[in-house]
This record gives structure tokens, C-alpha cells and sequence, in this order.
């Protein structure tokens, strides 16, 4: 997670809100790793509803992640 500083906000203020998604994205990822350890695990059913949906929710969490960098990179 990158926090932006004052001058970087001034020039793009925008930096503001994707640190801020940035870092619930990241949160997110650890509380559904929190409450599912087995994730982290070969030794889970996929089939389960909502271990598919926790997997998805990381998954798109790691895309955020990704968009971000890029933009910050551009």
C-alpha cells in the first residue's frame, strides 16, 4: 500500500481514494483469510458457496491491486 504524500495529492488528488481502496482491498483479503484458513490450504471444497465466493472476492481484490499499480506506473 502506497500512501501518497501531501505534494502527490496536490498535483493528482485522486491518489487519495485509490489508497484508500487500496488498502480495504487488502483488508478484505485478510479478514476472508482470517475467516477462512483453509484457503490458504490445499485441503478445502471448492463446491462450498461461500469459499467460492471469499476466493472470488480475493481474487477480484488482486485485480484492484493490479489496476492500481498500473495506474500509478502511468
Amino acid at each position: 500500500m502506497t500512501r501518497p504524500s501531501f505534494e502527490q495529492l496536490s498535483a493528482a488528488p485522486e491518489l487519495a481514494t485509490l489508497a484508500v481502496l487500496e488498502t480495504a482491498a487488502s483488508m478484505a483479503t485478510l479478514a476472508l483469510r482470517a475467516e477462512y484458513p483453509e484457503l490458504g490450504t490445499d485441503n478445502f471444497d471448492p463446491r462450498e458457496p461461500d469459499l467460492r465466493a471469499a476466493l472470488e472476492l480475493i481474487k477480484l481484490a488482486r485485480a484492484i491491486d493490479l489496476a492500481i499499480a498500473r495506474y500509478r506506473r502511468a
